[in-house]
């Protein structure tokens, strides 16, 4: 069978990076570290690159590649269901699918993540978010049962609910990233099953077999 290039090497770095950044993230999601934090900036920059090379990066990489309407996705999914799903070179409609809900996930995730940390007065998003808190404080009418306080190494205001609305909505969030994870490793294993192909490894060499024959 012919070797094909198909992941090139931006694609695969991003891919394993984001994995292990994804795992440490979860480690240390019951600590509010700063280890934490930066390894969330590190994941939106890998998230924002990945954006831009789905634009211009190579042929498999390109969203032009790999995203198909919804009646296409359905109908892999049910060949797949028969076993006998066409195959693709790139990521097929499932796959191309998980791609951009990952992606789209993994940003909410990111974004409320920011959000809870402006609640303590840190990050890009801290004076946005103390904007808000202060507005909220000022359209209260009984200002001695609310819960706002200035924090006073910060200056910025603090409140138990606004820090627990973002930190639920940033937990549930990544509770559904690791649903999909989880989708994401299923559906590999299935389509290597499937295909007769190792798509772990192709993603560390970047090569994998077509089914057209070896004419060279």
């Amino acid at each position: 069978m012919k070797i094909i290039k198909v992941w090139d090497p931006f694609v695969r770095i991003f891919h394993w990076s984001l994995f292990l950044s994804i795992i440490f993230q979860f480690v240390t999601a019951e600590e509010s570290t700063n280890l934490h934090v930066k390894c969330g900036y590190f994941i939106i920059l890998l998230l924002l690159l990945r954006i831009i090379w789905g634009f211009i990066g190579s042929k498999h990489a390109r969203f032009t590649d790999f995203v198909y309407p919804p009646k296409d996705i359905l109908a892999y999914l049910a060949k797949v269901f028969k076993r006998n799903p066409k195959h693709y070179m790139g990521h097929n409609p499932a796959g191309g699918a998980m791609v951009i809900t990952l992606i789209v996930v993994l940003l909410l995730t990111a974004i409320t993540g920011l959000k809870a940390y402006g609640t303590e007065g840190k990050g890009p998003l801290a004076h946005q978010t103390a904007g808000m808190i202060l507005k909220a404080y000022a359209d209260e009418e009984d200002h001695e049962e609310n819960e706002y306080e200035i924090d006073e190494h910060s200056g910025a205001p603090e409140s138990s609910e606004g820090d627990e609305f973002w930190e639920e909505i940033h937990e549930f969030f990544a509770n559904v990233l690791i649903f999909l994870v989880v989708l994401h490793i299923v559906g590999v294993i299935v389509s290597s099953y499937i295909h007769k192909e190792n798509l772990i490894l192709a993603m560390i060499t970047g090569k994998k077999k077509s089914p057209e024959p070896n004419t060279d």
